[in-house]
């Protein structure tokens, strides 16, 4: 329990398998083998261990910390830094884009519940914004993309996922799945795609011949 002293922390000297971790470096977004340059095991009471692992990126040199953890019901893996979850779409209103980079830098933190509540907002925002009323139900508004035409008969499948995931994270406790809230972001990214990035390369396709 708790630090055991230097002499536990473990140096690989880059012979062996463990010397060596396959992740995503958050500093420059590439999937690389980094050198584990060093790593510490302890014991989280008496069925759970968690490995702290100190990590080079071979591509940028940069450092990043990935914690394990192994044991009954507890079993998952962190990267620090994270990388932003999700597409990077162009075309965005500055205040969409802002909204749907902070929820993309909370999917990064494991902060599902503030990505979706994010998303549902988005959602809110892209509404008034083509021209619904301010101050209705978020049902309404989805009502509105739809009857405007910005969310299609093969979009409202996927669009009433969203509405489902930002009410559960609006209206109760429980924290959503880290699948759950990937897939929101995922859907609200396309969401903007179809209704401000396609627009956006159409007029740069267009002015550019």
């Amino acid at each position: 329990m708790g630090f055991k002293g230097h002499r536990h922390i473990v140096k690989p000297d880059g012979s062996t398998e463990e010397a060596w971790e396959t992740y995503v470096c958050g500093h420059c977004n590439t999937k690389v083998t980094g050198a584990v340059v060093a790593k510490y095991s302890w014991q989280k009471g008496a069925r759970i261990t968690i490995t702290n692992k100190w990590l080079l990126c071979p591509n940028c040199s940069l450092g990043s910390v990935i914690i394990d953890t192994i044991g009954v019901g507890k079993i998952g893996t962190n990267v620090f830094p994270g990388c932003p979850f999700g597409p990077k779409l162009q075309g965005l209103p500055d205040d969409v884009e802002a909204a749907y980079e902070e929820a993309r830098r909370c999917m990064e933190a494991n902060s599902y519940t503030a990505a979706e509540l994010l998303c549902r907002k988005i959602l809110m925002h892209v509404a008034v914004e083509k021209g619904a009323r301010e101050g209705e139900s978020f049902a309404s508004y989805l009502s509105y993309l739809e009857n405007n035409g910005y969310v299609t008969p093969p979009m409202k499948t996927w669009v009433d996922l969203i509405r489902q995931h930002g009410n559960k994270a609006t209206h109760k406790l429980e924290a959503p799945e880290k699948e759950r809230a990937q897939s929101t972001v995922m859907f609200t990214a396309e969401l903007l795609r179809l209704i401000y990035e396609m627009e956006y390369l159409a007029n740069e396709y267009v002015s550019s011949e």
